[in-house]
Parts: C-alpha cells; sequence; structure tokens
C-alpha cells in the first residue's frame, strides 16, 4: 500500500449514527454497525488535515420512507430524534465540520456532495489529496460519497473494518457490486491497521 501523507489526507466519517444499528431495531440495523466505533476511533486519533462527518436527518416524511414516494426503507435517523444521534462512544469531539443531509422530503442524498456542492472545493481548498472514507453503509452512503470524491480526483480509499454494510435489494444496492464498482473507478478497498502503518 502507497502511505497516506497525514498533512494532505482528510477523514469522512459517514453516518456514524443510532438509526442505522441495533440502538434502533425499529428503524434501519446494519449488521455490526456499532461493532466499528473502536476503528473509527483509532482513525479519529491521527491528525489529518482534516476531519469531517456526514449525518442523516431526515423529515418524518422522507420520500425514501415506507409509505412515500421511493417506499424503501423504513423511518430512520429522523431529525431531532434518538435515531438522529451519533454512535455512543464515537470520538465525535474530533469532528471538524458535521455535513447533514437528506434533510429535504423530496431530495435524495446518499453522498455529502448531493447537497453540499461545496464540500469538495472545501478538500480541495485545505490542500488534501488523498481521503480515507468510512462509517455506514459501506456500499450506500459510504460508497457514493467515495464515487462522488474520486471522480474529482482524489485518492479514496474504503477502510473497510471502519464501516458496515447492508444488502438492500428493493434498492439494487449490494455491497459485492459496490465494491466492483468502487474498486473499477480506483478506490482503494483497505484496513485502518494498514493505513495506520503507512502514514507519511
Amino acid at each position: 500500500m502507497k502511505s497516506f501523507t497525514i498533512s494532505k489526507t482528510g477523514l469522512i466519517v459517514v453516518d456514524a449514527q443510532k438509526g442505522f444499528t441495533d440502538l434502533c431495531p425499529n428503524e434501519l440495523p446494519v449488521p455490526k454497525g456499532t461493532e466499528i466505533v473502536p476503528a473509527i476511533n483509532h482513525l479519529l486519533a491521527v491528525d489529518w488535515r482534516r476531519i469531517d462527518a456526514t449525518q442523516d436527518w431526515h423529515p418524518k416524511n422522507h420520500r425514501s420512507f415506507l409509505g412515500y414516494s421511493d417506499n424503501l426503507y423504513p423511518p430512520h435517523c429522523v431529525m431531532g430524534t434518538t435515531g438522529a444521534e451519533f454512535l455512543p462512544g464515537l470520538g465525535t469531539h474530533r469532528f471538524q465540520t458535521i455535513w447533514r443531509k437528506g434533510f429535504q422530503a423530496d431530495f435524495e442524498a446518499y453522498a455529502v456532495t448531493a447537497q453540499h456542492p461545496e464540500f469538495i472545493p472545501t478538500l480541495k481548498a485545505a490542500g488534501i489529496e488523498a481521503v480515507l472514507v468510512c462509517g455506514i453503509a459501506t456500499n450506500i452512503c459510504c460508497y457514493f460519497t467515495a464515487r462522488d470524491l474520486v471522480q474529482a480526483g482524489f485518492r479514496v480509499a474504503m477502510v473497510e473494518d471502519a464501516s458496515a454494510g447492508i444488502d438492500v435489494p428493493a434498492a439494487h444496492l449490494f455491497q459485492h457490486t459496490a465494491k466492483a464498482e468502487g474498486q473499477s473507478l480506483g478506490i482503494e478497498y483497505v484496513a485502518w491497521r494498514d493505513v495506520l502503518d503507512h502514514l507519511a
């Protein structure tokens, strides 16, 4: 693995929220969602150039919810509720900016760039050349964020063991498909220990 230069690398923690874990079983629990916190915290302990986080922040009538136009997911991460909170024990004090997304009822936003076009210019202005992506779900919001970043010219690595994924057949979102597509785009799939062993 090529080393990551700390002063030129950003970390983004995607949607590491209770609503995506068994802490909120009636929402959208992703297998092993709570188990990724220690791995994310290891990454958060590094003084990356920037550390950003995204937070699903849905209205009660979001289009993706069951009974609404897309009819895909149980209500989850509704703004101001327990499900929207970050996972217990997560080092949120390390987040420099929290980018809320999915806050418009009629607009789907898997990637932070869907509602925050300024995100990529913010990274570039900070001198970032590489971005580490982790969080939930590996093949959905993490993947779409990583895809947009690699297409914008960044070196992008998905930290698999600091992320958790789930297949959603109704939306044609599958873990193996996302990884294959990601690799074809140039996204690297790595483990957090390997990242920390290759710092410059």
